[in-house]
């Protein structure tokens, strides 16, 4: 077991450099591929944020490789293999010693996060600082000195410095904080290092951007909350749906099983047969809850990637429970799991890296196209203009902003994406008389959710379909 642990986790890794993904194929992975050549948040190059220790380990990558959405890839990589190093820590504080390395294999290759972790996306160092942090809050909890007190505030502030999501994993700080007793004036010189740190990377953003960082930054939350941030505020979805999606499509189904029907099989096996005895402390219990709240009420369920914390916490415990009785049964089943989601993130990450996305495939479709035309899309306009294509293409949002804008190109072929048809429909228009379906892109869901298939059709007027 020993040895087909070291093996999986050798593969693990150097599947992170040989199948990093070389698409920017989202309008987030263009917004960080982009910024590796020019830092600049009123370009969106990337968004607020700034992310800007993530983008600053992609331009150390990017001065050895050419492409820049590989090299965030690489970077994720790159912080994912040091993780083997704290999550095999935790591993010896909750199971036997000659358990750890195979527990360490086990969370390494969960299928999902071996994905997401291959994208140009911060996700990937963001759970790879995660597990350091949440190892830094464990050494804290038992010991005094003051630098390990201090080692999780500056954890902390690289991993917010890398996704700004993750913010409420500060209660675990708070935890440690109360458990510890610690005195008014301890706490107030802790909090005041926590600023401190926070202080290094918001400043340092805030000093590029100039006078407009705070119009942007208040300009973001606002839009995330009230307009396109998916967050419960703007879903028109019940919220027992919304509830559902998160727990049983996106953790479960997703997150753990990666929709394999074979690896779901596994962890509910698993599970089962170790349900009565599911051991989880109370840190992580409250990360946990605060994680999955924040999750539920603040962020885009159509994302299940957002959700990748409670996949890694839930399923690391979840083989701590399954190891607590080392029964030849439960030993076998979590052997044929870490082979299967080995095998199935692999292929996973090999498609990613190899397979056109689809907004690729629109892009390189309608270059061969004859003109003149004119695409209508939403998002998929920013990675046309990332792969700096020929010809004419505007992003519309509203159905009268489209009627004049179509109205400047009145010989030329009209087309829509399926995205600006369910916008239209979405404000009351009944576009299906105008509308013919001409063809349809299709890549990977699970990289892409949102613009993993593209459905193209062509806009006629009244006279036109006569």
């Amino acid at each position: 077991m020993r040895i087909v642990s070291i093996i999986v986790l050798f593969t693990v890794c150097a599947s992170y450099f040989v199948y990093a993904s070389p698409f920017a194929a989202t309008w987030d992975e263009v917004d960080f591929a982009l910024a590796l050549d020019r830092y600049d948040l009123l370009a969106m190059q990337p968004h607020f944020p700034g992310y800007p220790y993530f983008i600053f380990g992609g331009m150390l990558i990017h001065s050895f490789v050419d492409n820049a959405a590989k090299a965030l890839a690489i970077w994720n990589g790159l912080l994912m293999t040091s993780a083997i190093i704290p999550i095999y820590l935790l591993a010896k504080t909750y199971v036997e010693k000659k358990y750890a390395p195979f527990m360490t294999a086990l969370v390494q290759s969960l299928s999902y996060v071996m994905l997401i972790v291959s994208q140009p996306m911060s996700e990937g160092s963001a759970l790879a600082l995660l597990w350091w942090y949440v190892w830094s809050l464990e050494r804290a909890l038992h010991s005094d000195r003051v630098h390990v007190q201090w080692l999780p505030l500056l954890l902390f502030s690289i991993m917010l410095g890398i996704r700004l999501s993750y913010i409420p994993f500060g209660v675990g700080i708070l935890y440690v904080w109360w458990k510890r007793r610690y005195r008014l004036t301890q706490l107030l010189l802790y909090s005041l290092v926590a600023v401190a740190f926070q202080f290094i990377w918001i400043s340092a953003v805030a000093a590029t951007e100039g006078e407009g960082f705070w119009q942007l930054a208040f300009s973001f939350v606002t839009g995330h909350f009230t307009q396109w941030g998916g967050t419960v505020s703007t879903d028109e979805a019940p919220f027992w749906q919304r509830v559902y999606l998160l727990i049983f499509y996106n953790i479960i189904w997703t997150g753990m099983a990666k929709q394999s029907v074979w690896l779901l099989s596994c962890f509910s096996i698993l599970f089962f047969m170790t349900w009565k005895h599911i051991f989880l402390p109370n840190l992580y219990r409250l990360l946990l809850l605060t994680y999955f709240l924040w999750a539920l009420f603040a962020q885009n369920i159509e994302k299940p990637r957002h959700i990748l914390p409670i996949v890694i916490i839930v399923s690391f415990f979840l083989f701590v429970s399954a190891l607590q009785s080392t029964s030849r049964m439960r030993l076998i089943v979590m052997l044929v799991l870490l082979v299967s989601q080995t095998v199935i993130g692999i292929q996973g990450v090999n498609n990613q890296a190899t397979q056109l996305p689809a907004t690729y495939q629109l892009a390189y479709d309608f270059e061969q196209k004859e003109q003149p035309f004119i695409l209508f899309t939403w998002e998929e306009t920013r990675v046309l203009e990332y792969l700096r294509v020929s010809f004419p293409h505007e992003r519309v949002f509203s159905f009268d902003v489209f009627q004049r804008e179509k109205a400047v190109f009145p010989h030329a072929k009209v087309y829509v994406t399926d995205h600006v048809v369910k916008g239209f429909q979405a404000q009351g228009i009944d576009v299906r008389p105008y509308i013919r379906p001409v063809r349809t892109y299709e890549s990977s869901l699970l990289s892409d959710p949102v613009y993993g298939r593209i459905t193209v059709y062509e806009w006629r007027e009244e006279e036109e379909r006569e």
